[in-house]
């Protein structure tokens, strides 16, 4: 019984440090993660403009994204994209997760950012058997990451990031 209260109070802890931490951002007026909801005005991940994904990819906090780091979130992106934890991605479930809040406001974009997603799984999928294995979206993912870094020291900037995604 002891642990259960000690692992409940550490749930409710920790979820009232994370809310505190999304509602309490330093900058920016979105109430939580980045998200304008509404305002007309959004920031990044977290508080910080612009960076989006690529903070949360950022795990030792450098400014830039190592290709280590591109790693480890393309691995972690591809076991929470496989929901029936089968080792490959079907279209269906690719498909199936959304790429940022849309709000609906736009539904020609939102049809040309689909097909633009559709083009990606193809892409991905070296063999066309029509799944993504895990080696076929960490090779797909080393392959972004690899074109992002410009430079070619290995690690990619928010600028190269922001250069790559750039349409």
């Amino acid at each position: 019984m002891k642990r259960i209260l000690t692992a409940g109070t550490t749930v409710l802890l920790a979820t009232t440090m994370l809310v505190g931490v999304s509602f309490g951002q330093p900058r920016g007026f979105g109430p939580g993660f980045g998200y304008g909801m509404g305002t007309g005005y959004s920031m990044g991940m977290m508080g910080q403009p612009g960076r989006g994904r690529s903070m949360m990819m950022d795990a030792n906090d450098d400014g830039a994204v190592s290709a280590e780091e591109a790693a480890s979130a393309a691995d972690e992106i591809f076991t929470a994209m496989d929901a029936d934890d089968d080792g490959k991605l079907t279209k269906e479930e690719y498909m199936a997760v959304r790429m940022g809040p849309q709000f609906g406001y736009n539904s020609e974009r939102q049809a040309v950012m689909q097909k633009a997603k559709e083009d990606r799984f193809t892409a991905m999928d070296a063999d066309a058997d029509g799944s993504v294995t895990k080696e076929e979206f960490l090779n797909a993912a080393q392959a972004h990451h690899a074109a992002a870094d410009t430079d070619g020291d290995g690690k990619v900037s928010p600028w190269e990031q922001r250069r790559q995604n750039w349409n």
